[in-house]
């Protein structure tokens, strides 16, 4: 977390106990407010801030700009605000500075308290973050919350650091940052309502927002979705069968994947099983873009096998995409692929992950192109590649990786190109699942079911109440701790936890079904178990 080595000297401005201060970043620079030019009146429920000026450099210098500011008093310490500002410039992000703070620790997505780091801590929405909240716990164990009320799911960021400069020199600062959607920087902007409270119940405060999100984001409970196909409901055992690593390294091929399948359906109803086939099209992740069966894992006529083989089992499979991921060197690339390009806001190429699939230690994917699944070209061909190939094998669903993966591009919008997308797939198709690698509030309502490691992650209770989870990609096999196709290596085999929310997963790599059967035979007992 980077800070200026000198004293902004922003006007602090005292709301109903809560110390504040604003400043409007533009895509050239960071301004404050001027004093000399902004008032502050006390209105029937709270206080309008009228900055005509603004200022930068410390308030060494002065720019054309405004800031409205519209506070009212909610219950209690309760504050809301709605902002507008103007800049000569386009603006880029608000941010509101809760400022005069003692000590805080952070709380994570678990409630848990955050020892704060030394250079401060930066929490970023929609991506580690999975709401747009923040709370903070202080010494005498009061807790303190924000949170943005934005129907259309924008950037948020929320920073903690100690102030080095002026007169609040040794106290803390908890920033609240709202960004405008990249597309329509401009010199004006309407920041949508923050919520600042004090003495927060945790579990209440997120639950407001939750209940916002289901009224404006279209968020659905779990039993309502529409877009959770009949046979979904009884999924109650998946399995991960992985099949060809990046390198070529064949795990299983689909002759093994129906046998692991076929023994599996000896033990529970196949319809209860859903068969996930990551690196089902060959080299994972370099055959990215150019998706058909794999000749070496039994071509055309061996994945209709498996599919058809499935079926007759009533086991439903979903094969594997990527969603936002394509090797730029395929021959068909230049079709789709170069206008394609996910940027950030001031269009720098996102270069994504950048897996060490090579064992070079450089990190150096440059064959491994990130694309927007809003870009109409990769779009349309990503639609094509995967309906016709629905079409052809009748699987029963879709799995779109890296689905969590978010820029403000400048150009397309992120979860507006996921929803259409999601659309053209199911358009005709009612009863495909689409399922995806990883969630925030903005994706519960597109996607009904995502993956979730049973060792790293975090997931809150309450994504139960909107979708199911299956065990992550980089989880290890019960045999030896493989994680297959994945970058990963190994990692600890675990269960998944025993709740509704959860779909006990079996991994498979090759010799898993040998070496494994007690743990397997107990994960499909336990399944079976599932009402």
């Amino acid at each position: 977390m980077h800070l200026y080595s000198f004293d902004l000297r922003d006007p602090v401005f005292e709301l109903g106990g809560w110390q504040l201060s604003f400043q409007v970043i533009t895509l050239e620079n960071l301004y404050g407010l001027d004093p000399a030019h902004t008032t502050l009146e006390p209105t029937d429920d709270g206080w309008r801030l009228a900055c005509s000026r603004l200022s930068w450099a410390g308030q060494q210098q002065h720019a054309p700009g405004s800031l409205e500011l519209v506070a009212r008093r909610g219950e209690g310490d309760r504050l809301l605000l709605n902002i507008r500002a103007t800049a000569l410039h386009k603006i880029r992000a608000v941010k509101v500075l809760v400022r005069n703070l003692p000590a805080l620790r952070p709380l994570d997505m678990l409630d848990h308290p955050r020892d704060l780091p030394e250079g401060g801590l930066i929490d970023a929405y929609p991506n580690p973050l999975r709401l747009p909240l923040f709370c903070g716990l202080l010494p005498d164990g009061t807790i303190i919350g924000a949170r943005s009320e934005d129907p259309q799911a924008r950037a948020k960021r929320f920073a903690v650091c100690r102030e080095t400069f002026g007169p609040l020199a040794g106290t803390y600062t908890v920033e609240c940052l709202h960004e405008e959607d990249a597309r329509w920087f401009d010199t004006q902007i309407e920041v949508p309502l923050w919520v600042l409270d004090r003495g927060v119940d945790v579990a209440a405060f997120r639950g407001e927002q939750l209940a916002f999100n289901e009224a404006e984001l279209g968020l659905a409970p779990w039993e309502q979705r529409r877009d959770v196909p009949r046979w979904a409901r009884d999924i109650r055992l998946c399995l991960t069968i992985h099949q060809m690593h990046w390198s070529g390294y064949i795990f299983n091929t689909y002759a093994q994947a129906l046998n692991i399948i076929r023994f599996v359906a000896e033990r529970i109803d196949g319809r209860h099983v859903l068969a996930y086939l990551p690196g089902w099209e060959g080299r994972y992740y370099w055959q990215y873009g150019d998706y058909r069966p794999e000749p070496r894992l039994g071509g055309g006529d061996g994945f209709a096998r498996l599919c058809e083989g499935a079926r007759a089992l009533g086991v439903h499979v979903m094969p594997m995409f990527g969603v936002n991921c394509a090797n730029a060197w395929a021959p068909n690339f230049h079709t789709f692929g170069p206008s394609s390009y996910m940027k950030s806001a001031t269009r720098n190429t996102f270069w994504g992950n950048q897996p060490d699939w090579d064992l070079k230690r450089t990190h150096d994917t440059g064959w491994q192109a990130w694309l927007h699944p809003g870009a109409p070209a990769w779009q349309t061909e990503l639609t094509r590649q995967i309906r016709t190939l629905v079409e052809r094998f009748g699987f029963d669903g879709v799995f779109l990786d890296c689905t969590e993966v978010w820029v403000n591009d400048p150009d397309f919008n992120m979860r507006e190109g996921l929803r259409q997308l999601v659309a053209r797939l199911r358009a005709g198709h009612p009863e495909l699942l689409v399922a995806g690698e990883d969630w925030y509030d903005g994706l519960l309502d597109i996607l009904p079911v995502f993956q979730q490691t049973a060792t790293w992650r975090q997931v809150p209770e309450w994504v139960g109440r909107y979708a199911r989870l299956i065990g992550h990609i980089c989880d290890g096999d019960p045999s030896r701790n493989s994680t297959g196709v994945h970058e990963a290596g190994c990692s600890p085999y675990v269960r998944l936890p025993q709740t509704e929310t959860y779909i006990p997963t079996l991994t498979f790599v090759d010799g898993t079904l040998e070496a494994a059967q007690p743990e397997i035979e107990a994960v499909i007992a336990q399944a079976a178990a599932r009402s």
